[in-house]
């Protein structure tokens, strides 16, 4: 009995049923509704990825086993195998340039020198920058400023700093502008030397090494700074009772709070120095030294430009799988060494 009426169990049984039925139809539509809604929003970048990301990616894994498949367009000689990666690999692909195996060896050259190189600098540069109080945002400012410059005009401006300009005649009589590295050498009693010369390969890996390591920095410095920031100074003060050095700290306490933040730079550092191009093109040109400087991405585009489709794709697809061996290494690494 409700309110002085006699309610039959199943008609209170049923008015419950069809409370629930009419709840759960509510709850599917607001669903629904909401589900549309967030489709509607996302669709149009979902659409851009699909045209220029997802369609390149699966185009480029199709035409790295397709030999023959010159200009991106199938002929009557095209057929599925591994003609493209054997092609790429033997240096069997005309006149692109560059070979394979010394862009492959800069590539590898490049980025395992200077990212792990780059992120410890950062991380002394973070951590006396967080120890710095007065202008501090200043040097925020200043060490951030390179971050924002065009890579080809930084790369441009860079090899000024390494060129040799002037005749043979200038050369032999001093009148010829070294540069301002050389200039620097010559103070101290050295003997200029013609880094960006076609031949000197270690002279020009040093100068690509040293620009990447000085490019990476600000980008570095910030992300470091930003997680240094949110450290327990509780931490420091233990340290400090405990009598530890300052190294001790930096190396026992500072690190492994932030090792987050270091595997993540390591990561994306070692990605985009795999990816190593607009440097190189800064620094020198498009042809990469006469590609002697040539890196994986300027073998692809040497493909590109001559028409080899399938061997463009068979090496881009290469330097996928080297980027995801090195993405797989570093998180290994990290679930052992990363303290979250």
């Amino acid at each position: 009995m409700e309110n002085g009426i006699i309610v039959n169990d199943a008609s209170r049984e049923e008015e419950i049923a069809n409370e629930r039925k009419r709840r759960r139809k509510n709850h599917i539509k607001r669903v629904a509704r909401d589900t549309i809604g967030g489709w509607l929003f996302v669709l149009p970048a979902v659409i851009l990825m699909a045209i220029f990301t997802f369609y390149p990616i699966v185009n480029s894994f199709v035409a790295a086993f397709l030999e023959h498949f010159e200009q991106g367009v199938i002929g009557q000689n095209t057929k599925i195998g591994f003609d493209n990666f054997r092609a790429v690999i033997l240096n069997e692909t005309g006149s692109t340039g560059m070979q394979f195996l010394r862009a492959l060896d800069n590539t590898l050259f490049f980025a395992i020198v200077s990212v792990p190189i780059s992120t410890f600098l950062a991380l002394l540069i973070a951590v006396a920058l967080n120890s710095i109080k007065p202008l501090q945002k200043l040097y925020q400012t200043v060490l951030f400023l390179p971050y924002l410059t065009n890579a080809l005009s930084m790369g441009a401006v860079f090899a000024t700093f390494f060129d040799v300009i002037g005749t043979k005649r200038m050369r032999d009589n001093g009148t010829a502008s070294y540069g301002l590295v050389n200039d620097i050498i010559m103070a101290f009693g050295g003997h200029w030397q013609d880094w960006l010369s076609t031949g000197n390969t270690w002279g020009n890996r040093l100068v690509v090494v040293i620009y990447s390591i000085w490019s990476g920095l600000p980008f570095k410095i910030l992300i470091l700074f930003s997680a240094l920031q949110n450290v327990n100074k509780q931490y420091y003060d233990a340290a400090k009772v405990d009598g530890a050095s300052k190294a001790t700290t930096l190396f026992k306490v500072t690190v492994p709070l932030i090792s987050p933040m270091l595997s993540y730079l390591i990561v994306t550092g070692m990605m985009g120095g795999l990816k190593a191009y607009s440097s190189i093109v800064g620094i020198w040109d498009a042809k990469m030294n006469s590609g002697e400087m040539g890196t994986m991405v300027g073998y692809v585009y040497a493909c590109i430009q001559n028409n080899q489709t399938g061997y463009a794709a068979a090496g881009s697809l290469m330097l996928f799988g080297i980027i995801m061996i090195f993405t797989a290494i570093n998180m290994y690494v990290s679930k052992k060494k990363v303290h979250y």
